[in-house]
């Protein structure tokens, strides 16, 4: 169960990588960052329902809440860090992005009271180590400081939307249904924020359109859902730290459709990213896998919506 998770988050992890190439290309064809915030989810609303309706899962939900995690972190999240890449260049953007492992960590500890660990600790801190070694300068233009601070926010909303998948009832409900909502929360959301600044181009070119479906199903249909199953199967913190294999995916699809160069340092920070997760991946499990816990955990994500009852053995009078 446990390699499911590592799977499951590892590939979320290079999806979420093509998609800051993929919004360069937008940029370049006449979108913005609350264009493509807003077109990203609207896209994939068809997809979900139409799963969920295959599925016959029932859309009966608590709004109020799933409109929270969507619009102020999800959708934050997606919006600021798009805003980023304007002002300090995708790189230098995604690298401050990737400090929401320590976000979801201390979250973790200070509100819930979870301990790292060894492994984990130390798996943490070579996985921040490696993503340093990503941080690029003299990237883009305008307000650099603006552009760090929107990035790092953009880390710790996302670091309250990975709690959140962890922690809070999102965990028990079909991870389609969960990202349906929340869709649809960012797209009122955009809707709403672009009444008084008029920004968001209805009217792009084809192939901008293109590279944006791309984006949305890449992003926000198969790396959202793969991250929420991976999540169930290990704690947000593990998670995480799996999903810094995302920089290295990144790296990637920049140099092959970009032209961006993979140096020595990239490398280097690829190297001990991986090797972090690879310390992660080998290191026993702190929770016993026995434990009733993590058997419904385990079996919730199999599709089972409630594990079975133990049968009751009646014990004969004497």
């Amino acid at each position: 169960m446990r390699a499911k998770g590592i799977i499951y988050t590892g590939l979320s992890a290079l999806l979420y990588g093509l998609a800051p190439v993929l919004s360069a290309k937008t940029y370049q064809l006449g979108s913005d960052a609350l264009t493509l915030t807003f077109y990203r989810e609207l896209l994939v609303l068809p997809l979900l329902l139409a799963v969920l309706w295959r599925r016959r899962t029932s859309l009966r939900v608590t709004a109020k809440q799933l409109v929270a995690v969507g619009l102020f972190c999800r959708g934050a999240t997606t919006l600021m860090l798009n805003i980023a890449y304007l002002y300090i260049g995708v790189g230098t953007a995604t690298t401050l992005h990737f400090m929401y492992p320590v976000f979801v960590a201390l979250i973790c500890r200070q509100v819930f009271g979870e301990r790292l660990g060894r492994a984990r600790a130390t798996a943490l801190a070579l996985a921040c180590a490696g993503v340093v070694l990503f941080l690029e300068t003299g990237q883009g233009g305008g307000s650099v400081a603006l552009g760090i601070i929107l990035s790092i926010a953009s880390g710790l909303t996302y670091a309250c939307f990975m709690v959140a998948m962890d922690k809070t009832f999102l965990r028990q409900l079909d991870p389609f249904l969960v990202i349906f909502y929340t869709a649809g929360a960012v797209v009122l959301g955009m809707l709403a924020i672009n009444i008084p600044l008029g920004r968001i181009v209805f009217a792009l070119p084809p192939q901008a359109f293109f590279y944006t479906f791309l984006v949305a199903v890449a992003s926000s249909f198969f790396a959202v859902i793969l991250l929420q199953a991976g999540v169930r199967y290990l704690s947000a913190t593990t998670a995480a730290v799996f999903s810094l294999l995302e920089p290295v995916s990144c790296a990637l699809a920049g140099a092959a459709w970009l032209g961006e160069g993979f140096t020595l340092q990239k490398l280097a920070g690829s190297a001990v990213i991986l090797g972090a997760a690879g310390l992660l991946a080998c290191a026993k499990p702190e929770v016993s896998p026995d434990s009733r816990e993590d058997l419904e955990l385990m079996m919730s994500a199999e599709g089972y919506p409630d594990p079975p009852e133990e049968e009751k053995r009646e014990v004969p009078k004497e």
